[in-house]
């Protein structure tokens, strides 16, 4: 994952980040097919992990971790809309 600044970061270049770290989590880890409670879970410790960042003032390391995060919960509503079809 590219953890560089990104000052002024544009809709288009956090979408296309978010894409990328969906793509880095798919291939790390497989098809994901959680339970809701799972998935809340997962979604909770990445958030974790971004306010300890925040409250370390490493504020790189927070917007990779919030991308993360909304990767996840991407994932988690992708996976939900699938089972819901």
């Amino acid at each position: 994952m590219n953890n560089t600044p990104m000052p002024g970061l544009t809709k288009a270049e956090l979408y296309k980040r978010i894409a990328e770290e969906r793509n880095y989590q798919d291939y790390k880890w497989g098809e994901q097919n959680h339970s809701d409670e799972k998935w809340c879970t997962i979604i909770l410790e990445e958030v974790g992990e971004a306010a300890q960042a925040i409250n370390q003032g490493d504020g790189v390391k927070a917007r990779a971790e919030l991308i993360q995060t909304m990767a996840v919960i991407e994932a988690c509503l992708t996976t939900r809309e699938s089972d819901e079809s």
